[in-house]
């Protein structure tokens, strides 16, 4: 009678050890030493190679000394987005929503106090165009809950267009 009270255990332990995740499973969770792992972070930050030896590298290597700053061609480019940023305006709409068949954008002015919200329907080529609302929430919340109200409706130049 032992005997088999004993094997329908073992079986029954053998099932839940292949049932359990490995984690659970597994009879030994060490601790990790945190004093070894402090160790460790401080010794590999000396195996970092500082910025003298890197240009020293480049005198012997390359036999050249090395850039500082910007290349020319990224100073130029810099000075370009510099002067675009002063020309054009900051983007004042950010998208909703995006699919095949329709896309909603949120407008608002500099000051961020009118927000208006303007939906492409792609197939029918059409746009329509909210009122403004006095706050973000509100737009996005007339919008989640399909309760916006319409101040315009113009066609778009092609179906496809978006």
């Amino acid at each position: 009678m032992a005997n088999r009270t004993m094997q329908q255990k073992g079986l029954k332990l053998r099932r839940q050890k292949r049932a359990w995740a490995k984690t659970y499973g597994r009879s030994n969770h060490t601790v990790p030493n945190r004093g070894v792992l402090n160790e460790y972070k401080e010794r590999a930050l000396g195996l970092g190679v500082n910025e003298f030896e890197v240009d020293e590298l480049i005198r012997t290597q390359y036999n050249r000394e090395a850039i500082y700053g910007f290349t020319p061609g990224q100073k130029e480019v810099h000075e370009l987005m510099a002067d675009m940023r002063k020309r054009v305006p900051e983007l004042m709409s950010f998208t909703l929503m995006d699919n095949a068949f329709y896309k909603a954008t949120c407008n608002f002015n500099a000051d961020r106090s009118c927000y208006s919200i303007s939906i492409t329907d792609k197939r029918a080529g059409v746009m329509r165009t909210s009122i403004e609302y006095g706050s973000k929430a509100l737009a996005v919340g007339q919008f989640h809950n399909d309760k916006l109200r319409w101040a315009s409706k113009t066609p778009v130049d092609s179906p496809a267009a978006g």
